[in-house]
């Protein structure tokens, strides 16, 4: 019971983060209920982001998939975060831009606030934290000619990680697509 009413706490802080930093969304999710799909991993392949094989965030740099599932499930529940941006149309690739810079900025700072709250996790374990799209914290990248400048600060993102935006959102209850001409950037922590 009293491991429950921790969980709580922590959980209710992380919120209250979240929504001090001013992303438009959150939700609470079981790890029980997240899993990895290998089918994920490969469309990162298709690179169609244009970051496969450019960043140490993103594979074939980033740690195999198994290994992800393994973090998350080691920790009990997560909190999904979300920024949305809302677009003049579905050309409105500068919004999009925008959008994905803000949410960045948002999650490095959200991260940030977490790591120094010392919040108690599950088994004592670190929060474990996955964003959205490729880490952008350098420009350039020093994948593949040197080690990562921070790797306790880089986030690889959910999709790297083999997991399906939309079913996580699913999961924790809130909305993939929150309408028309809108865009949404999600990550989560898991404590």
């Amino acid at each position: 019971m009293e491991q429950d009413a921790t969980l709580e706490s922590t959980l209710e802080a992380i919120e209250n983060i979240a929504r001090e930093i001013g992303f438009e969304c959150t939700g609470r999710v079981a790890t029980e209920a997240l899993s990895v799909r290998p089918e994920v991993r490969d469309m990162c392949a298709a690179n169609r982001c244009h970051r496969y094989g450019h960043s140490w965030s993103c594979p074939p740099a980033c740690d195999p998939i198994e290994s992800y599932q393994e973090h998350i499930q080691k920790r009990r529940m997560g909190i999904v975060v979300q920024t949305v941006g809302h677009m003049e149309d579905s050309f409105d690739f500068e919004t999009i831009e925008e959008s994905g810079l803000l949410h960045d900025k948002r999650y490095r700072k959200f991260a940030e606030a977490v790591r120094n709250a010392g919040l108690e996790c599950t088994d004592g374990l670190q929060p474990y934290f996955l964003g959205a799209g490729s880490c952008c914290m350098c420009n350039p990248c020093t994948y593949p000619d040197a080690p990562c400048r921070f790797p306790d600060k880089m986030t690889v993102s959910l999709e790297a990680a083999g997991f399906v935006v939309t079913e996580v959102c699913i999961a924790a209850g809130i909305p993939y697509n929150h309408g028309q001409n809108t865009i949404s950037f999600t990550g989560g922590v898991f404590v």
